[in-house]
C-alpha cells in the first residue's frame, strides 16, 4: 500500500475502500472501452460536484485552526483552477455544463453542505481526506496514455499526492470519534458516484 494511504481511516473501512476506489467506469477506462455518453455524464456531474465541493471546503475552511486552514485555502485555490480546467474541457467537447444534478450526485454534495455547517472541523478534515484519497487512489490505479492520459494525469499527480498526504497527517493530529463513521459515509457516496457514471 503506498504511503499516503496507510491510514487508521482507510484501515477502519473494510469493503467501502475498494468499492470506492475500483469501478467499471475507472476499468473501461484502462481498457479503452468507455462509452462516449458515459465520459461526458461523468465530467458533467464531476464539475456539479467540484462546484458545491468548493461551498463545503470554503465552510470547513473558515472552521480551521490556523495549520490546517492554510492547507485548505492552497487546496480551494487549487480546486478554483481545477474549475477552469473543466470549463476549457467542456467547451472544447461541446458539453453543457449547466445539467441538472443527478439524484447521486445531488446525494454526495448534500452530505457534505449538511456536514459542513453542524460537524467539528476535526471531522471535516476526515471527510475531505475522504473525498481526495480515494480519488487519488482511484486515479492512479490506471496507466497515464490513452485518450483520458490528461485526467488520469491530473488526479495522479505528485502534487496531488502531497496535498493528500498532508491532508492525512492533519487528520490524525486533530482526531474526533466521529470521524471513522463520516469517512466511511464518503466511501460509500463515492461508490454510487462510480456506479452512476457508468449506469446512468
Amino acid at each position: 500500500m503506498r504511503e499516503f494511504v496507510r491510514s487508521r481511516l482507510v484501515a477502519g473501512s473494510a469493503e467501502l475502500w475498494e468499492r470506492a476506489t475500483r469501478a467499471k467506469f475507472l476499468s473501461a477506462i484502462a481498457d479503452g472501452t468507455l462509452p462516449e455518453d458515459a465520459f461526458r455524464r461523468w465530467l458533467a456531474q464531476d464539475y456539479l460536484f467540484a462546484k458545491e465541493l468548493t461551498t463545503f471546503q470554503a465552510i470547513a475552511t473558515a472552521k480551521m485552526p490556523r495549520g490546517p486552514q492554510t492547507l485548505l485555502i492552497d487546496g480551494l485555490s487549487a480546486l478554483d483552477q481545477e474549475m477552469e480546467w473543466f470549463e476549457t474541457i467542456a467547451a472544447n467537447r461541446s458539453l453543457d455544463l449547466n445539467a441538472t444534478r443527478h439524484p447521486v450526485c445531488r446525494r454526495y454534495v448534500d452530505f457534505l453542505i449538511a456536514a459542513a455547517y453542524s460537524s467539528p472541523f476535526e471531522v471535516l478534515l476526515a471527510i475531505l481526506y475522504g473525498v481526495e484519497v480515494s480519488y487519488l487512489v482511484a486515479w492512479s490505479s490506471l496507466r497515464p496514455e490513452g485518450p483520458y492520459a490528461e485526467f488520469i494525469q491530473r488526479w495522479s499527480n505528485d502534487r496531488f499526492e502531497a496535498y493528500v498526504r498532508d491532508l492525512r497527517a492533519v487528520s490524525d493530529q486533530h482526531q474526533h470519534p466521529d470521524q471513522q463513521q463520516q469517512f466511511n459515509e464518503v466511501l460509500r457516496h463515492e461508490a454510487d458516484f462510480w456506479r452512476m457514471t457508468w449506469e446512468g
